[in-house]
């Protein structure tokens, strides 16, 4: 499983560190204009979102092929990606908030509540599609794929919708903006959870 990891760790790490650097700086400018914390919702979608070209870079260079003979499972090498993208995501997610309570303190405008909602925000847009865009990247074609990666945040997109007009019929949805955005959270990991148990179990399954 480390060798696994590695493996992707290499295929992302050459364009990592510009990722990150340009999106420390125009972050760091948008801070200005919108608010500190929309970079932790930046950084977590971005950083979980290379895990993904990682099972395109396997299939392009026919890896996944190659992995057949070797040592390890199907169920491994489909794990491996679960946890890269869960991986990926908290790294996202530590520097995405370290980055935004810099900003929030230069700018006088550090909020515990802000930093608990937006992180909640960012748990639910890169946990969520990843629950989705996983499983279509091995069930799917190259380029099907894709496009399901596509269809799994216009679908996140949906359900953030769906739950918050479900809750405005109950409550005030502004003054529990707090409690939802935590709901969503905890909905998408059950989801990846979920997702998680599923996705190898069918797809050993299938090839058997």
């Amino acid at each position: 499983m480390k060798g696994l990891l590695l493996k992707d760790f290499y295929i992302i790490r050459s364009g990592l560190l510009i990722l990150l650097l340009t999106f420390i700086f125009v972050g760091a400018g948008m801070s200005f204009v919108i608010s500190p914390w929309v970079l932790l919702v930046i950084f977590t979608v971005t950083l979980s979102f290379q895990s993904a070209v990682t099972v395109q870079t396997d299939k392009s260079s026919q890896w996944d092929r190659f992995s057949a003979t070797l040592p390890i499972s199907r169920k491994q090498t489909i794990s491996s990606k679960y946890i890269m993208y869960l991986l990926l995501s908290l790294a996202g997610l530590g520097i995405g908030a370290a980055i935004s309570i810099i900003c929030a303190l230069f700018q006088s405008s550090f909020d515990t509540d802000s930093l608990l909602i937006y992180s909640s925000l960012a748990v639910t847009v890169s946990i969520l599609p990843g629950s989705i865009s996983i499983p279509c990247s091995f069930w799917l074609d190259e380029e099907k794929s894709m496009i399901g990666t596509i269809l799994a945040y216009m679908a996140t997109s949906g359900i953030i919708v769906a739950v918050a007009l479900t809750f405005n019929k109950y409550m005030n949805l502004k003054e529990n903006i707090g409690m939802v955005i935590g709901i969503l959270a905890i909905i998408s990991i059950i989801f990846y959870a979920i997702s998680w148990l599923v996705c190898p179990a069918y797809i050993c399954k299938k090839d058997i």
